[in-house]
Parts: structure tokens; sequence; C-alpha cells
């Protein structure tokens, strides 16, 4: 999640935060593992990145990787 953040110009990550509804400075904190994104956060997160972020690797305690769902 680190290197897809630190992929992103200032700019896409000021789009990307305002585009969740959140802030450059939270987010930053979320991608560098600092803070945990809120579950309505992670949802749009997903969203947003097109799958390129998930749910579950925001949040694996709340969403369970959907690798780890087959056969279940």
């Amino acid at each position: 999640m680190k290197a897809y953040w630190n992929s992103l110009t200032k700019e896409q990550q000021t789009h990307l935060a305002e585009s969740v509804g959140s802030t450059r400075d939270y987010l930053r904190l979320v991608f560098n593992g600092h803070k945990n994104a809120g579950f309505n956060l992670a949802i749009r997160l997903e969203q947003e990145t097109a799958g390129v972020i998930t749910r579950s690797e925001l949040r694996p305690d709340i969403y369970q990787s959907s690798a780890n769902n087959v056969g279940a």
C-alpha cells in the first residue's frame, strides 16, 4: 500500500483524498500503516482505486481476502 501511495503525485493524493471524503495527511497515515481506515473509508478507497487497494488489505480484521474464501 505504501508503494501505491508513494507512486501518486501530490495532486493525485489530494484528489484521491477528496474523492473519498478524507484528507491527504490522513490517507498518508493510513497508507503508511499508522492509522486504520474505517469501515466506509476502506470501501471508498477500494472503489476509487478500482481495486488496486482492497478493503481486505486496508482492514483484514474486518474484511477477509477473497482468496481466503475460495472453497469455503
